[in-house]
């Protein structure tokens, strides 16, 4: 609005014509020697007429707004001022109206922002609930399996299940992250539950998932996978590739890191993937350690933009494969993660899994079904 009259100079003006009219009505009174009546009634009316133009210009908008900016302050319901005068009141009703706009605008952004924040704490509980409380134990095969999200829903999801004398084990990260991406990793998790005991090799498990989870699912949406199936009665393990990352096997009699790509194609991108993905064998000896992961280690940067990248993590396999227990290989590499990192915000979710051939059954001084899997 535009501010160009003053109140206030009016009123100055009214102050000094009014001394100058009663001025001489006073002194004319006097000297003319007039009833005291009409010298009253004179100054009686000159005072009401004084008042009513006092109160319309000054008393009645001081009071609304006085009243309205109160009622603000104590946080009492208020009312918007109908002030549009271009002088003084209407630039405070202007600033007044202005304000108390923002202010409802952060108010309901606030409650907004609490209940949204709210929903995702209950949706992040129910997603929580979908993952493994603990890690079976799989006979001569000791597994870590562990994940940390960015935000309170994530897009990583893995499992571990037994099923016909073997055990099945899958990772998958959903393309972005947040409550989308939560959404399609719980369908998946669930699928991957109940099409289990149809499935006999990963190739089927993968392939009736897909199916399902294909016309489920925003077009953009897809899961890069991989599913492993381990014998414990004959030590061999086979997998089948979905467009995950790259499978890191350590081995040791070598101590070398051998780094196998997983090939596929992730789930929801094809109608039918039934030709495209095959099982696969991955020959292990004694104490070999297969680590699998998310993009969100190998993508993970610093406070100099830099990429942790896979052959920081392809090193940490080969320096830690040696530790001989999953747990102290799976600390060794999150605890180099996390120091590469520093201070830097996390992107995405994390997902760590790392699981060693045993000689014999195993052996350890942890109790593997207390395992969490929250990445901590």
């Amino acid at each position: 609005m535009l501010y160009s009259t003053s109140r206030y100079r009016v009123f100055k003006k009214f102050v000094f014509i009014t001394l100058l009219l009663f001025l001489p009505l006073v002194a004319s009174i006097h000297y003319l020697d007039l009833g005291s009546t009409a010298e009253s009634v004179l100054l009686v009316f000159a005072l009401l007429i004084s008042f009513v133009f006092l109160f319309k210009i000054f008393i009645k908008p001081l009071d609304k707004v006085t009243k309205e900016i109160a009622a603000l302050i104590a946080s009492k319901p208020y009312s918007r001022l109908n002030i549009f005068s271009k002088d003084e009141f209407g630039l405070i009703a202007f600033f007044f109206n202005d304000i108390t706009q923002n202010v409802e605008k952060i108010s309901y952004m606030l409650k907004e922002g609490s209940r949204m924040s709210e929903e995702l704490s209950i949706a992040s509980s129910i997603q929580q609930s979908v993952l493994p409380k603990s890690i079976p134990k799989i006979p001569f095969l000791d597994t870590v399996a562990k994940t940390r999200s960015a935000e309170e829903i994530g897009g990583d999801s893995f499992a571990i299940t037994a099923h016909n004398d073997n055990f099945f084990v899958y990772v998958g990260d959903v393309t972005g992250h947040g409550a989308p991406a939560g959404l399609v990793m719980m369908i998946t998790n669930t699928l991957f539950e109940v099409l289990l005991p149809k499935a006999k090799t990963t190739h089927d498990l993968a392939a009736s998932i897909n199916k399902l989870l294909k016309p489920r699912v925003n077009a953009t949406m897809f899961m890069t996978t991989v599913f492993f199936r381990f014998d414990p009665q004959t030590k061999r393990m086979f997998y089948t590739g979905c467009g995950h990352e790259h499978i890191l096997v350590y081995r040791a009699a070598e101590g070398v890191t051998e780094v196998i790509t997983t090939g596929g194609i992730a789930l929801a991108m094809a109608e039918d993937i039934e030709k495209i993905v095959e099982e696969k064998e991955i020959k292990l000896k004694a104490n070999d350690v297969v680590v699998l992961y998310s993009d969100g280690i190998t993508e993970a940067i610093n406070d100099k933009q830099e990429l942790f990248g896979l052959e920081r993590l392809t090193a940490c396999v080969t320096k830690y494969g040696h530790l001989g227990d999953s747990l102290k290989i799976f600390e060794a590499i999150s605890k180099d993660v996390t120091s590469f990192v520093g201070e830097t915000v996390q992107n995405d979710d994390m997902t760590l899994i790392c699981m060693r051939l045993t000689e014999l059954d195993f052996k350890s001084d942890r109790e593997q079904t207390m395992l969490v899997t929250n990445w901590s």
